[in-house]
C-alpha cells in the first residue's frame, strides 16, 4: 500500500509550486516560493523520497555570468556594482608582455594574485594571453626583449597597429614555451573554469579588427604574404594551447564566418569549446545588413561543425557592449534582452560575460531567468533505498536525477553519501566511482530532460541507530562544491534527503 508522508514542520507548503508568475511590485526578481519539502512514500521494505524541486537561482562553479577583470563586482567595496549578479567564475586577460618580463623569466605573480583572490572569494579563474599591441611599436603587448634579440615582427610598418608575424619559427618557439610554462601552474581544474585559445589577432580574438577595420577577418589576409610568412601554421597555436592545458578545458574564440578559416574546426574536433564575442548583435542593433547573431555565428558554427561541441566542452558567450548601453543607446526592451539569452541557451551556453557592468532594473526578471538556465542545473528528483539495514552491510540506494540545465559539468562531480547521527557525527562518507559528466540535458531549450538512474552499493555504519541520510556532488578533493536544484535542509552543500535505521 502506498501512503504519503510529509516532514512535519513543512506540511503546510510542500505542495506549492515555483512561483514564477507572481511578482512583487517592488522586487523586479520573480517572487519565488523558497519553502522547503519533500514527499515520502514505502512500498514493502523499501523508501522513497521526492524532494521538491528549487526555483532559486544557484551559483555553482562553471556557470552563470562571469566577472571581468574583477573578483566581485557585485560588492566591490571600491566601486559595488550591486545590479551585477553574483558570479562563481572571474576572468582575465594578461599581454605576453606582461607574463614574460625577459625570456624564460615568467611573472606568475600577477596571475598567482587574481587566482588567490578568486580562490579566497570560492570562485574560479578563466583567462586569455594576448600578443597584439594598440601602438605602432606593440611594446604594451610584445615583449621588448623579443625585439631587442632581432626579431622584426612588425609587418605593417605604414599602418598604426602593431601586428606580429605569428607564422615566424621564432614567434611560434616564444609562445609554446609560455603556454607551457603557464600550464605547469594553471592546469588544474579545482581552480581553472577554462583557457581561451588566444594568442592571435586583435585582443587575441583571431580577427585584425584594430589594423584591418575595413576587413578584419583573419582569413582574408592568410594569403597575404606580406603579413604572414606561412599561413598554414596558425592551427598549431591551437595544438599548443590544448596540448599545453590538458585537464582544463579550452574554448575557441569564433573569428568569422570566412571559409578559409579552419581553426575553429581544428579546435571542436580535438575536443576544445568555443566562444563568441558580442552576444546581443541581432538585427537592427548597428544597421542593416549584417550582424553576428543572424550571420556570423551560425555560418562559422556552420562551417567548421561546431553545433554539437558543448557536449564536450563550454560554450561561452561575451555581451556587445553591455547591458546599460543596451537600454540607452539601442533601446532594448525585457523581451529584445529574453531573446538575446535564450540565443545562449539554444546554444547551450554555460557562461555569459556581461563585464560587470550595471544592469538596467527592467533587465533583470530576464537575467535571473537566464540564471536559471546557464550551464548545468542538477535536480535529485527521487530517492529509494531499504527503511532498516543491518550494521557494516552494504545496501542499495536508487537515485533518479535531471539536468534541467541546457549544458553539462564538465568537472566530474561524483555523488557521494554519508550517514550523520543524532548528534550531527558523520558516522561514514563514500564517494562513488561514477561521475556527471554524461549527465546530460535536454537536446533543446524546451525540451524534457532526460531522467538519469543510478543504483549504488552503499556501506552502513558499524553502529546501530537512526541515521540522518545526507547526499553531495563532491570534487576530487572530496569537497562539495554543488548546489542541487531541490529545497532541502543543506550545510555546506551536503542534503539530508532521508533517515534510516541501523539494527
Amino acid at each position: 500500500m502506498h501512503f504519503l508522508k510529509v516532514f512535519p514542520f513543512l506540511l503546510s507548503l510542500f505542495l506549492m509550486g515555483c512561483g514564477s508568475d507572481d511578482s512583487s511590485p517592488t522586487d523586479p526578481i520573480n517572487y519565488c516560493d523558497t519553502t522547503m519539502g519533500s514527499t515520502v512514500t514505502e512500498k514493502g521494505d523499501l523508501v522513497t523520497t521526492k524532494p521538491k524541486i528549487s526555483c532559486q537561482v544557484l551559483v555553482n562553479p562553471d556557470i552563470g555570468f562571469s566577472d571581468f577583470h574583477s573578483i566581485s563586482i557585485h560588492d566591490y567595496e571600491y566601486g559595488a556594482i550591486p545590479s551585477y549578479p553574483e558570479t562563481s567564475t572571474v576572468y582575465f586577460r594578461w599581454y605576453w608582455s606582461e607574463l614574460e618580463k625577459s625570456d624564460g623569466v615568467y611573472n606568475f605573480a600577477l596571475i598567482d594574485k587574481q587566482l588567490n583572490d578568486a580562490k579566497e572569494a570560492g570562485k574560479k579563474l578563466m583567462f586569455r594571453v594576448m600578443a597584439m599591441g594598440e601602438t605602432d611599436t606593440g611594446d604594451n603587448s610584445i615583449p621588448l626583449w623579443f625585439s631587442a634579440k632581432g626579431k622584426n615582427v612588425v609587418v605593417n610598418e605604414g599602418k598604426t597597429v602593431f601586428v606580429p608575424d605569428y607564422t615566424s619559427s621564432d614567434f611560434r618557439t616564444q609562445i609554446q614555451d609560455l603556454l607551457a610554462a603557464l600550464s605547469t601552474k594553471y592546469n588544474n581544474p579545482d581552480d581553472i573554469t577554462s583557457v581561451d585559445i588566444g594568442v592571435i589577432g586583435s585582443w587575441a580574438e583571431w580577427h585584425l579588427e584594430e589594423a584591418y577595420p575595413n576587413e578584419p577577418a583573419l582569413g582574408a589576409h592568410l594569403n597575404d604574404n606580406t603579413l604572414f610568412e606561412s599561413p598554414l601554421v596558425f592551427t598549431e597555436y591551437v595544438t599548443m594551447h590544448q596540448s599545453s592545458f590538458t585537464r582544463v578545458p579550452t574554448v575557441m574564440l569564433i573569428g568569422s564566418e570566412d571559409k578559409r578559416e579552419t581553426f575553429l574546426a581544428s579546435a571542436v574536433a580535438n575536443g576544445s569549446g568555443w566562444r563568441a564575442d558580442c552576444l546581443g548583435d541581432k538585427e537592427g542593433y548597428y544597421g542593416p545588413g549584417w550582424n553576428h547573431m543572424e550571420d556570423g555565428y551560425p555560418h562559422a558554427l556552420d562551417n567548421a561543425n561546431a553545433h554539437d561541441a558543448w557536449k564536450q566542452a563550454p560554450v561561452q558567450f561575451e555581451t556587445c557592449n553591455d547591458m546599460t548601453l543596451w537600454k540607452t543607446d539601442h533601446h532594448f526592451t525585457e523581451k529584445d534582452v529574453t531573446e538575446v539569452f535564450d540565443y545562449a541557451l539554444n546554444h547551450h551556453a554555460s557562461l555569459i560575460n556581461a563585464k560587470s557592468k550595471p544592469i538596467p532594473d527592467e533587465f533583470q526578471p530576464a537575467v535571473q531567468d537566464v540564471l536559471k538556465k546557464l550551464g548545468y542545473r542538477f535536480e535529485l528528483t527521487s530517492l529509494t533505498h531499504s527503511k532498516e539495514v543491518n550494521s557494516s552491510s552494504t545496501m542499495t540506494i536508487t537515485s533518479e536525477w535531471k539536468n534541467s540545465g541546457v549544458a553539462p559539468s564538465y568537472y566530474p562531480y561524483r555523488l557521494a553519501y554519508r550517514f550523520v547521527d543524532a548528534s550531527g557525527k558523520v558516522e561514514i562518507t563514500q564517494e562513488t566511482s561514477g561521475n556527471v559528466l554524461d549527465w546530460l540535458p535536454a537536446e533543446t531549450r524546451v525540451g524534457d530532460a532526460p531522467v538519469i538512474t543510478i543504483d549504488d552499493q552503499i556501506t552502513v555504519p558499524a553502529l546501530a541507530g537512526e541515521y540522518d541520510l545526507q547526499i553531495a556532488l563532491v570534487n576530487d578533493l572530496g569537497e562539495a562544491k554543488i548546489k542541487l536544484a531541490i529545497d532541502m535542509p543543506q550545510k555546506e552543500n551536503w542534503y539530508t534527503i532521508s533517515n534510516i535505521q541501523v539494527n
